[in-house]
């Protein structure tokens, strides 16, 4: 398992250089089935700035307008000890970053104590009824848990970069989760990427205020009926200014 430091705001101009470097840091291709591309100093990603400008949709009225996406299965690694192994044995080599590797290893990063299915969905800022120019996490997520979504635990981040092996080339997800400090006090989330040299989990700016355009996609959690009947989740009423508390 490879690892890199990587952040939101430097993604696209950090990328050409991974293409390059990661055969160097020992990821070499061992099955056919990983979706990656040869690396290549001219390879081109759908990225933000070259992607097409996405207008705003309207907004989802209900949980069932939004189609269940991917369901996983939380509580199976039982500390960041097994998620590192499993992401080093995993059949698709996976860069890990700088960031997310600091914060999975933080003794405050909450791993499931029991095993639990979790239904996920896979929004654009523009579906949630965002203009192209996009708004800030904190408007995304007021918008999202309005509709009823509910932020991912933390645990998503790499629990679905192990079991989504086969995500299309030039794909970035950002998983809507509430943003866990570094030592050094900076916020940051996970974003699970393809960009074409390999498979990436990387940590990015997870402070409220920061800005995503209308084609970046999040990943969120659609609660089930029984836990939204129970109320037992800690997301459901998540005060959106407790995402700046580190």
């Amino acid at each position: 398992m490879a690892r890199l430091s990587l952040c939101r705001c430097t993604l696209n101009a950090v990328l050409t250089s991974l293409i390059l470097t990661l055969p160097t840091l020992g990821i070499a291709q061992t099955r056919t089935d990983c979706l990656w591309l040869a690396p290549s100093a001219t390879s081109r990603f759908e990225l933000y700035n070259d992607a097409p400008a996405q207008p705003p949709g309207p907004q989802p009225a209900s949980l069932a307008e939004i189609p269940i996406w991917k369901t996983i299965t939380l509580g199976e690694y039982k500390g960041v000890n097994a998620v590192r192994t499993a992401l080093d044995e995993v059949p698709c080599p996976i860069a890990v970053g700088e960031w997310a590797d600091e914060i999975l290893g933080r003794p405050a990063f909450p791993f499931s104590k029991t095993k639990a299915e979790v239904d996920l969905v896979v929004l654009s800022v523009a579906d949630l009824g965002f203009a192209t120019k996009g708004t800030s996490l904190r408007d995304i997520y007021t918008r999202a848990l309005a509709v009823g979504l509910e932020l991912c635990p933390a645990e998503v981040g790499p629990v679905l970069r192990l079991n989504y092996l086969n995500q299309p080339v030039g794909e970035f997800l950002h998983i809507a989760m509430r943003p866990i400090g570094r030592y050094t006090g900076e916020l940051v989330d996970f974003t699970l990427a393809n960009g074409g040299a390999g498979l990436l989990l990387v940590g990015a700016d997870g402070r409220p205020e920061v800005i995503l355009p209308g084609a970046a996609r999040f990943v969120f959690v659609r609660p089930r009926a029984d836990t939204i009947a129970s109320d037992v989740s800690p997301t459901r009423k998540l005060d959106v200014e407790d995402l700046a508390k580190r």
